[in-house]
């Protein structure tokens, strides 16, 4: 395929495929590194052009299966990593979102029983007020 016609996807797999190539191992490429390299192979000069292709070129490789993002927002090939290198244990996930959640009733219980003792404070401050001091009433 001539290299003018390859879709940005697919250039970022020749990308990333290259340096894999030139290396031998799997080298995490940073986003902004992928879009103008990405540019470079297909033939867009103008940076203008790259800026407001790169969202919908990010959004590309998220979807697509050949990619996998790491942290820092850079990318490799998913044949070229391991499995344990990518795998995201989803019961850890939802444990952290449930501990967040506890987290937040604790804090909810915890205002709502300030909120109580603070209102028994002034009803109690109230009837004290209401029925006078004892000192006053023998005089």
């Amino acid at each position: 395929m001539p290299v003018n016609k390859l879709s940005l996807v697919d250039a970022a797999y020749r990308v990333l495929a290259n340096r894999y190539e030139e290396k031998n191992e799997s080298d995490p490429m940073p986003f902004n590194e992928l879009l103008l390299s990405v540019g470079e192979l297909v033939g867009i000069e103008d940076q203008n052009d790259l800026l407001n292709l790169a969202s919908s070129f990010y959004t590309s490789l998220t979807v697509d299966g050949r990619f996998v993002i790491k942290e820092n927002n850079t990318w490799v090939l998913r044949e070229h990593e391991l499995f344990a290198n990518i795998h995201i244990d989803m019961n850890a996930v939802y444990a952290e979102d449930e501990d967040d959640e506890d987290e937040d009733e604790e804090k909810e219980e915890d205002e709502s029983l300030d909120e109580a003792e603070e209102d028994e404070d002034e009803l109690d401050m109230d009837d004290k007020s209401l029925m006078g001091d004892d000192d006053d009433s023998d005089d």
